[in-house]
């Protein structure tokens, strides 16, 4: 039943969010027996596209916990794409081994192995244990990837801004071919075909992204003024980007900066993370911002509020009001959508969230760099 509804829906909905997002895939051949598909991540709408495009071969994608919090949608998703539910900031064992189970049982599984939406443009860190999986799978391996999603659909942004949005198969491994191989090997090889550098793309295609809305929100994913060298004084309306320093720069259709020192986001974010590399070495280096509300993930996907009030992380803790947890118990922390949150302590699972310019991705980079784990 569920294949039958998704192809119905595929077909109904499919021309409509074509339109919407200006995306082209072209027609293209899957192998006729399960098998485990790979994307790159680039904006939220990525699932939807891919189910789209591959309508006639229904996925069982890998959905993060929070889709599962958004009550009557929630069940409706449940029940029609039964989606393996992955707890950001807790380890993939139980979700490797859904997917396993889901593959064995003759269903075909679509996993992003960046786990994450870029916030530049480029691909995040691949999960090492991608090409463990695709070997232990014993299925086809499908490559795929999608070219000019970012600016379409920036994670930190407002709205959709029409350009060119494509997605297509880049390759398909038999499994004759993934057993001659190391993980190794696979992971190289899923790295190369899921490549993707926005501004890379936009200098050898170029394609204006319009909206009115340009540059909305671009505070909540970079936190540095590149004048000032002050944290959390970036403003931002329609295209324009301010500072109470004097700074007054903009963001134009190619995501080009004008006004600073620099001319792409990811030279803006290098910038602020080489600065925070060095800020984090302070041993009395901390981060803080009011308004913010802390909840408990239970079993069942449900948030349950606990406290609000200032969020402040110091080397030694992070906070909401009055809960507070020692960041030595944190194992993991991760951000979903523009910048919730999200962390796991050994018994409990915990999100953060406050208004839609909050910058909480500075406090993951800095948990990350006090951890010793790879940023993106």
């Amino acid at each position: 039943m569920q294949k039958h509804v998704h192809a119905a829906l595929a077909s109904a909905a499919g021309p409509v969010l074509r339109a919407l997002y200006a995306f082209r895939d072209p027609k293209e051949q899957v192998p006729s027996e399960p098998f485990l598909l790979v994307a790159n991540h680039v904006t939220a709408a990525d699932p939807v596209l891919l189910a789209l495009a591959l309508k006639k071969q229904m996925l069982y994608f890998v959905a993060s916990e929070h889709l599962m919090q958004k009550g009557l949608g929630s069940k409706i998703l449940r029940l029609l794409y039964d989606p393996i539910v992955r707890r950001k900031g807790d380890t993939a064992v139980t979700t490797v081994k859904e997917m396993l189970a889901t593959l064995k049982a003759g269903l075909n599984v679509g996993v992003f192995p960046e786990g994450t939406c870029s916030f530049d443009g480029r691909n995040s860190p691949f999960l090492p244990t991608i090409g463990k999986l695709a070997r232990a799978a014993k299925c086809a391996l499908v490559t795929y990837r999608f070219e000019g999603g970012f600016f379409t659909l920036p994670r930190w942004g407002r709205g959709i801004r029409r350009g060119r949005y494509f997605g297509h198969i880049v390759r398909v491994y038999a499994p004759e071919e993934l057993k001659s191989m190391t993980d190794a090997e696979i992971n190289a090889h899923i790295e190369r075909d899921l490549a993707e550098d926005a501004y890379a793309r936009i200098e050898q295609e170029p394609v204006a992204y319009r909206s009115r809305h340009r540059a909305e929100y671009l505070e909540s994913a970079f936190f540095l003024c590149p004048r000032c060298r002050r944290v959390g004084t970036i403003r931002t309306l329609r295209d324009r980007i301010r500072c109470d320093c004097g700074l007054d720069a903009s963001l134009d259709a190619h995501y080009r900066l004008h006004g600073m020192p620099y001319g792409t986001l990811i030279d803006w974010d290098a910038d602020q993370l080489a600065w925070l590399q060095t800020a984090a070495n302070d041993p009395d280096f901390s981060f803080s911002d009011g308004d913010v509300t802390l909840w408990e993930n239970d079993d069942a996907h449900r948030r349950i509020r606990l406290a609000s009030g200032t969020l402040c992380m110091t080397r030694g803790a992070i906070s909401v009001g009055d809960r507070s947890f020692a960041l030595s118990d944190v194992s993991d922390m991760e951000l979903v959508r523009r910048n919730l949150l999200v962390f796991s302590t050994h018994d409990g699972h915990y999100q953060a969230s406050g208004k839609d310019a909050l910058n909480t991705r500075k406090y993951m980079l800095l948990y990350r760099i006090w951890k010793g784990v790879p940023q993106s």
